[in-house]
């Protein structure tokens, strides 16, 4: 799938100096006093063009401090009525679902006491916290003993991605995936015969049980014509909608939603569909994979009425996100 992800908005600043201890906000505040006082005026020196702009600097130099040391005690009182909250008021239940909001779904939630202390606990505290604590849905509920249309909407997206291919691998056809990172729009390419070039192009979309509109499917034509590629297959987990259908059927791209994969898979040979499902349910199947780093993300709770989010357990250096889908079973 393109690693142009859902739920993957960059915050503004404001947002990340919230997530900040309040004494980097602090420190701000006074850098840029000393600047706009002290630096600036200096370097203006006795430049005419830059000497009015040093002075309407100088007098708004309390206005912008001012804003970072608002910021500042904002996450000061954050984190002191964190630190202050009873545990009594925590909810208790242990569920194999990621934790919800409560206004939002069913509460899910881990014990009171495995849960960080407050949103200025250090980033890689805060990561060992979340994985030690985190009970992923696919690691204990039963692995599936045979394949269905539950198992295929479960898999997280890079594992979706790699069934797909090994799919076509069992079929006799050979492929191969991209590599993480950006990948052009295009996740198998499908190569029926000896040229050496790809045949065909494959996008796969782990949506769970959503639909796919005619978007994505316009983007994928946008991408065959790039590559000179004649056709094309759109897996999904879910749907598509009636005009997504219809720009596929006019423009050679073959549309497999779920039902349809789920037919085709148990068309295989009994031991081509059993190795292929060991493949799929092997260890955490679920939990999304980091689309930059390769590696499992960490449930994440939205602060200041932010949805819950998938985060990257290298934060602060990668700040990938994915928002939440349909959970398993939950």
């Amino acid at each position: 799938m393109a690693r142009r992800r859902r739920g993957n908005r960059r915050t503004s600043v404001i947002e990340d100096l919230l997530d900040l201890p309040w004494q980097f906000s602090v420190g701000l505040g006074f850098a840029v006093l000393v600047f706009l006082k002290g630096v600036f005026p200096a370097i203006a020196g006795g430049n005419m063009f830059m000497q009015p702009m040093a002075a309407a600097a100088s007098s708004l130099a309390w206005l912008f401090s001012g804003a970072f040391f608002l910021i500042a005690a904002i996450v000061f009182i954050k984190g002191k009525f964190s630190q202050g909250k009873s545990p009594a008021t925590e909810p208790a239940t242990r569920t194999s679902a990621p934790r919800q909001k409560l206004r939002q779904e069913p509460a899910y939630s881990a014990p009171a006491s495995e849960k960080p202390a407050d949103h200025n606990t250090r980033p890689d505290i805060l990561d060992k916290l979340l994985s030690d604590s985190q009970t992923t849905p696919s690691a204990t509920k039963p692995k599936p003993t045979e394949w269905t249309l539950d198992v295929i909407r479960d898999l997280e997206w890079k594992r979706f991605e790699d069934v797909c291919q090994q799919f076509y691998e069992k079929k006799g056809i050979r492929s191969d995936t991209t590599d993480l990172g950006p990948d052009g729009g295009i996740d198998i390419r499908l190569y029926q015969d000896d040229s050496g070039r790809p045949t065909s192009i494959v996008q796969c979309k782990a949506w769970g049980e959503r639909y796919v509109g005619v978007k994505p499917i316009r983007e994928l034509l946008g991408v065959m014509t790039h590559e000179k590629i004649a056709k094309a297959f759109f897996m999904t987990s879910g749907s598509y909608s009636d005009e997504a259908k219809a720009v596929a059927q006019a423009n050679r791209i073959t549309l497999i939603d779920g039902n349809m994969l789920l037919m085709m898979i148990q068309r295989l040979p009994a031991p081509e569909r059993e190795s292929l499902l060991a493949f799929a349910i092997d260890g955490d199947y679920a939990t999304p994979t980091c689309p930059s780093c390769g590696i499992k993300m960490v449930a994440r709770q939205g602060t200041n009425g932010r949805s819950d989010f998938w985060g990257c357990q290298n934060y602060p250096r990668c700040r990938q996100k994915l928002g939440k889908r349909r959970e398993l079973n939950a």
